[in-house]
C-alpha cells in the first residue's frame, strides 16, 4: 500500500515522500481503517521541521498524519462497537502515527462513528482539535454562566472551540484579525476583538 513518509528533518516540500509498504495487521482489539481523508495539524509540520526531536526522536522514513476519517475495512475480535462497512472517524496516539496512507491499524477504543452530518474530509478535521478544546475544557470546568477568552478564534481549535463553549452556555470572548470577524461571530462568539485594532488586555 502507499504511505506518506518523512524521510529526515527539515522543509515539508524536501523531507515527504511516498512509499510503498505492507497493509498493517490488526490485534483483537484494533480495527484496520480504509482512509478515505487525513488531515494535517501544526505538529504534523513542527516534526518534520525538527521542533520537537529533543522530546522525540525519529528513525527515518517514519509516519506522518494524526486525524483520520474512513471505513472499518477489518476488526478484531474483541471489537464489539464497530462493523465492517462502518463510517468513522478518529486521532491516533502520538507514538503511532501514519493517518497519511491507504490502510492504517487503530485501536477500537479510540475510534468513533463518523457524524451523518460531515462527510469524509470534513470529519477529518475534527478529532485532534476537538480533544484538545474538549480536555481543556474538562480541565478548566467549564460550565453554564462562565468567560471564557478564546485567543485566535478563526484556527482550528479556536473556531471548535468557540461552538464547544457556546453549546455549554459560556460567554465567549475571542481574538481574531480584521477580515474573521463576522466568520468568528457566526460561530456564536459573544465579544470578538479585532487585535488589528484592539489590545485584549486593554478592555
Amino acid at each position: 500500500m502507499k504511505i506518506l513518509q518523512i524521510k529526515g528533518y527539515g522543509d515539508i516540500k524536501s523531507n515527504l515522500t511516498f512509499n510503498e509498504t505492507e497493509k498493517p495487521t490488526i490485534s483483537d482489539n484494533q480495527v484496520l481503517i480504509e482512509v478515505y481523508a487525513a488531515s494535517i495539524n501544526p505538529i504534523d509540520y513542527k516534526i518534520v521541521e525538527g521542533a520537537l526531536k529533543q522530546v522525540r526522536k525519529l528513525t527515518f522514513p517514519t509516519p506522518i498524519g494524526f486525524d483520520v476519517s474512513g471505513v472499518v475495512f477489518k476488526k478484531g475480535n474483541n471489537v464489539n462497537h464497530l462493523n465492517v462497512g462502518d463510517e468513522i472517524y478518529s486521532s491516533v496516539p502520538s507514538d503511532s502515527p501514519g493517518t497519511f496512507s491507504e490502510f492504517i491499524a487503530i485501536n477500537a477504543d479510540v475510534v468513533c462513528l463518523k457524524p451523518s452530518n460531515l462527510d469524509f474530509i470534513e470529519s477529518s478535521s475534527l478529532p485532534l482539535v476537538g480533544l484538545t478544546t474538549i480536555q481543556s475544557f474538562n480541565k478548566a470546568n467549564l460550565k453554564s454562566g462562565d468567560k471564557v477568552l478564546i485567543h485566535a478564534g478563526s484556527g482550528g481549535i479556536g473556531t471548535f472551540a468557540i461552538q464547544y463553549a457556546k453549546s455549554k452556555g459560556a460567554y465567549v470572548y475571542t481574538t481574531t484579525s480584521t477580515k474573521n470577524v463576522n466568520w468568528v461571530k457566526e460561530l456564536g462568539a459573544d465579544r470578538v476583538i479585532d487585535y488589528k485594532t484592539e489590545n485584549y488586555l486593554e478592555l
